[in-house]
């Protein structure tokens, strides 16, 4: 009885330090929960690949890509654990900072009093700079006299190309398919981002340097020839640098995608560049 008391106590001692320290990273929630998602895809593109291409190969009777058989099959059930309980909640904290944005870009008072409630819930919720964007926003509109004691919003005035582009909301993806709001979101256009940035280097790098062997013990200096897989070939692998038809449509697709995730100028920004020639 004794023994079996002190295990419950050391399982709720357990469980209050991760639930204190997981509450410690409040701010980093949205972060660390996007990393976890981007884990997830890069799992299951990793495991797609492996099964379809590097699992096996004709011109070898032993495979060196088997020895990451069961690494990749923990990858899936990690992936699917993950798919089932942290994508959800990152989506849920990516549509309360979006809400927060779209919120904050109001210059009416009354709206800004009408979102009360969830402003103060998204803060809650997110942390981290977030109340004293809403407290500065409060201020900017006559609602506060000034900031909350000990609370001031840093602005660094950053604004590089790299930043716009993971942060834009007008992606040339999302203006040539207007009618989609997920494709207006950064978080989906991160995603995009790193999955084509990384389909990208995974084909370049196969069709100019290699990821096959020609024997288990040789270095993998053989490009994977994805048209000779799809045609049933003998032989699914050659000496880089080799470009096949497949690999190099591919290495085009990722690119075109990973180009129109890039910020798009919109009319708003021609009308800007307008009236600014026009006072000059």
């Amino acid at each position: 009885m004794a023994a079996g008391k002190k295990r419950k106590k050391s399982k709720r001692g357990l469980k209050a330090y991760f639930e204190e320290f997981w509450e410690n990273q409040r701010d980093r929630h949205l972060v660390i929960l996007g990393m976890l998602t981007v884990l997830t895809f890069a799992m299951i593109l990793w495991a797609i690949a492996f099964f379809s291409m590097f699992s096996s190969n004709a011109q070898q009777e032993a495979n060196s890509w088997a020895d990451l058989t069961a690494a990749t099959w923990v990858g899936v059930l990690l992936a699917f654990v993950l798919l089932l309980f942290v994508i959800p909640e990152f989506f849920h904290y990516l549509g309360v900072r979006n809400s927060l944005v779209d919120i904050l870009e109001t210059d009416s008072r009354a709206e800004l009093q009408k979102n009360k409630k969830e402003l103060d819930e998204g803060a809650q919720l997110l942390a981290g700079a977030w109340p004293a964007r809403i407290a500065a926003k409060r201020v900017e509109l006559g609602l506060r006299r000034d900031m909350p004691e000990g609370m001031s919003l840093s602005d660094t005035g950053e604004n590089s190309l790299l930043s716009e582009w993971l942060n834009t909301k007008y992606s040339r993806l999302a203006r040539r398919f207007p009618d989609s709001d997920l494709l207006k979101d950064p978080g989906i256009n991160k995603l995009i981002i790193f999955s084509s940035l990384t389909g990208l280097v995974l084909f370049v790098y196969n069709a100019l340097i290699g990821l096959a062997r020609e024997t288990v013990s040789s270095p993998r200096n053989m490009t994977v020839d994805f048209t000779s897989i799809m045609n049933g070939g003998e032989y699914n692998a050659t000496w880089a640098p080799h470009f096949d038809l497949v690999g190099g449509l591919m290495i085009a697709i990722f690119a075109a995608i990973l180009f129109m995730t890039g910020p798009a100028f919109t009319d708003e920004d021609e009308s800007e560049s307008d009236s600014i020639q026009e006072e000059e």
